[in-house]
């Protein structure tokens, strides 16, 4: 009776491994015949059953797109010649599929300008109404991409996510095959930017690692110490990939990685003809990254991560944070076999206790980078984020250094071990000394937001941060916080794996509300 259960609760999942290895091998064919086809201008390459594409072949595609010798324009030669099911199999026929669900109902009725809640009065001419004005997906993807948007700022993110699942069968639905080969088009597009990125790699590699210097301590584990090398960063795939510019510094990034509890990377920092190879991590309860000037260790584990001057001189230039979220949205670089800590702890110096760390920074006798290039006090000074917070009623600042939230600067989401996904935007202060970054999670009632991190104008050192830096004091407390940390606040209901939810606190803090009703859900 047990042995029959357990046979056919596996029955379904095998099923499912079966269908999405049969539509992988399916997906690849199509990708293959649309490089032949698009190489040879020839549509009816796609109606073979399949083709051969050598390495060579997918080079010179990849070589092509580029250098924009082969554009968008090229693969919708190449689509609209596939009939579609309006051809196939008639608008009745659509009509029934996008009818099983109230979702893409509602999509039709909106696209077709019956109106999002008149979905009751689509009728199969609908179909072709909406073909009519939107004939392939690649007329069809900015009208969906508005949709979508719409979608995100209205509702929650629950909603959002069922209407992208949506918008996707119901393009399958009215476009078939259409819709199947602009989807692998896109993979080949994406894949041909990673060929690009490869070859920069190589590139960067020759260009930085003969001169890159690792000035971290030994890796103490199992009573050895382990040094650093660039040519081992490189071996486990942690070599210079992502080139970027700030304040006239550039600074080359390698995958993202976890170490340990914290996803990392690591940059390559062109600085005064030198090559500083540093580690960045992401803060689990800010969200946003910082430098690793330091760390307490030796037993195989970075224990307690350097607070340097104050933790806010630690966090990375938002054009950087930008720049390793994108870098994370391509996945994690697993590295097998290996105590991942070792190749962001090498990075630093190491200590062998709190007490230890800390009397030399108050004696400032710190030499490293960090301490030599990053001014030790900050040059505005709201306060120090410490166990004892005040009121929230009173953590405010003046009008001058308050931020102008009508003017966002910069924005962009990122998805977090912590908090899922957190949208990230940036304003400017009213005198605009400072640049102000915000954190939103949720939607609705449910929407919350913290201060991420204020930043100054200022120059860029070796370590990727900027010489000066605020102190936000309790301005920059994050919606999850560490017990230690909550001064008595927060929800103790909340609490979990040691951190605790402070929204009850930030929710009284003026600047939070200010933001919660300037960027308040509308509609």
């Amino acid at each position: 009776m047990n042995n029959s259960d357990g046979q056919n609760s596996a029955q379904p999942e095998q099923s499912v491994q079966v269908a999405q290895a049969q539509d992988t091998i399916s997906q690849e064919k199509q990708r293959r015949k649309l490089i032949q086809a698009i190489l040879n201008r020839d549509p009816k390459i796609l109606g073979q059953k399949d083709v051969e594409v050598t390495d060579a072949d997918r080079q010179r595609f990849y070589d092509l797109v580029d250098k924009g010798i082969i554009k968008n324009d090229d693969v919708k030669r190449i689509i609209v010649s596939i009939k579609g099911p309006l051809e196939t199999d008639g608008a009745e026929a659509i009509f029934a599929r996008i009818s099983a669900t109230n979702y893409e109902r509602r999509i039709l009725a909106y696209m077709t300008g019956i109106g999002f809640d008149n979905y009751e009065h689509i009728k199969p001419r609908s179909v072709e109404i909406f073909l009519e004005r939107y004939p392939n997906p690649m007329n069809f993807q900015p009208a969906s991409e508005d949709f979508l948007a719409a979608i995100n700022r209205n509702n929650s993110l629950e909603k959002y996510e069922a209407y992208s699942s949506a918008i996707h069968n119901f393009c399958l639905h009215v476009y078939g095959k259409k819709q199947e080969y602009w989807e692998q088009a896109k993979v080949l597009f994406d894949e041909a930017e990673e060929w690009r990125i490869d070859q920069e790699a190589e590139k960067l590699k020759l260009e930085l690692l003969p001169y890159a210097e690792v000035s971290g301590d030994g890796w103490m584990q199992n009573g050895q110490v382990y040094m650093l090398r660039p040519e081992l960063l490189e071996k486990v795939g942690l070599g210079p990939r992502y080139l970027m510019e700030i304040g006239g510094v550039q600074i080359a990034l390698s995958r993202v990685f976890m170490a340990d509890v914290h996803e990392a990377a690591i940059a390559y920092v062109k600085y005064n003809g030198t090559v500083k190879v540093r580690g960045y991590y992401r803060s689990n309860s800010q969200g946003m990254w910082r430098f690793l000037a330091d760390y307490v260790g030796g037993n195989g584990e970075i224990a307690w991560y350097g607070v340097g001057f104050n933790e806010e001189s630690l966090t990375l230039p938002l054009k950087i944070q930008k720049q390793l979220n994108m870098i994370r949205k391509k996945g994690l670089l697993e590295i097998p076999g290996a105590n991942t800590g070792f190749f962001l702890g090498g990075t630093a110096k190491r200590f062998n206790s709190k007490e230890e760390y800390k009397q030399l920074v108050a004696e400032n006798k710190m030499t490293s980078d960090y301490y030599r290039e990053v001014n030790h006090e900050p040059i505005v000074d709201f306060g120090v984020l410490s166990t004892e917070k005040h009121p929230p009623e009173s953590v405010d600042v003046d009008k001058g250094n308050a931020p102008d939230f009508r003017k966002q600067l910069d924005h962009y989401r990122m998805e977090t071990e912590m908090y899922g996904t957190v949208t990230v935007r940036q304003f400017p202060s009213y005198n605009d000394n400072l640049r102000y970054t915000m954190c939103e999670v949720g939607r609705g009632d449910d929407k919350r937001a913290w201060v991420g991190g204020i930043e100054v104008n200022a120059t860029i050192t070796s370590t990727g941060l900027k010489s000066e830096w605020v102190s936000t004091g309790d301005i920059g407390t994050p919606l999850l916080e560490y017990y230690t940390m909550t001064g008595g606040y927060g929800n103790p209901a909340g609490r979990t794996d040691g951190y605790v939810d402070m929204w009850e606190y930030l929710d009284l803090m003026p600047l939070i509300k200010r933001y919660m009703y300037t960027w308040r859900d509308l509609g």
